[in-house]
């Protein structure tokens, strides 16, 4: 969503196409800049979905994480012009880059990446219930990662309160099913069948722009509906619904 050229503006590259990049609950989000959220905003106690962070700094270099907290890719360090040799994977993203972007110098590359994130549709579906410590395996737990947010719905709603401070004025689009980390409850929610099926729906139709979903970004899909709140039940006995069918509306969906 961070590096690719596609979707920059909202479109693809070649045709113009519509292009929407939805993110579900992933274990590390990419930092387009040094900040990071403060202790305070990474307890080791769950917050619950209504969770906000305020407070983000630059992390002290030479103690926190051995300097490496801003290393590809939890940040951009290390993909600008010979900052890798041939054969490191920072090398062969750097070449990617190159394609589409400048990469001369660590603070041009991060600029016109950042510049180019502004014009992306990108949005952000979390597990309200995704709250599994990090250090038990529910995600990635080193150094530069935990320096985010002890599990993945606080990393995500961090996440959510870093983007508004790097894009003053902007509101970043984002929601929560009633779940824990589940492709299938993701993937049930209406705010999915929304954005990935009805906006562009609409738009074949009237071929104009589609309407944002009726309820606010940020809405619990259980809580918005009370009638549908229990609609989809994973597998008791899996903290991760990982692998279980989850039964939705009737129909068996299997996640992966």
């Amino acid at each position: 969503a961070a590096l690719s050229p596609e979707g920059a503006n909202g479109v693809t590259r070649s045709r113009g196409l519509p292009l929407r990049i939805i993110v579900g609950s992933p274990s590390t989000l990419m930092y387009l800049s040094e900040e990071r959220p403060d202790r305070a905003c990474r307890p080791s106690r769950d917050q619950g979905r209504h969770w906000s962070c305020s407070n983000f700094s630059i992390p002290s270099p030479g103690h926190d994480c051995d300097s490496h907290w801003n290393s590809y890719f939890i940040g951009l360090r290390g993909l600008h012009d010979g900052a890798s040799s041939k054969g490191h994977l920072k090398y062969d993203v750097n070449q990617y880059l190159r394609r589409s972007i400048n990469t001369t110098s660590s603070s041009i590359l991060s600029k016109d990446i950042r510049d180019r994130w502004a014009t992306k549709d990108v949005r952000f579906l979390f597990g309200s219930q995704d709250t599994v410590h990090c250090n038990v395996g529910a995600c990635n737990n080193k150094c530069e990662a935990m320096l985010t947010g002890k599990n993945r719905l606080q990393r995500g709603l961090n996440f959510m309160s870093y983007l508004q401070r790097l894009f003053p004025g902007s509101e970043p689009v984002w929601s929560t099913y009633n779940g824990g980390h589940s492709a299938g409850l993701a993937y049930a929610s209406r705010h999915f069948t929304a954005w990935a099926f009805e906006d562009f729906k609409a738009v074949r139709e009237t071929g104009g722009e589609a309407e944002e979903p009726a309820s606010p970004d940020g809405e619990d899909d259980g809580e918005a509906d009370e009638d549908q709140e229990q609609r989809c039940t994973a597998e008791e006995g899996d903290p991760y619904a990982s692998g279980a069918f989850i039964e939705c509306c009737g129909d068996l969906v299997k996640t992966f």
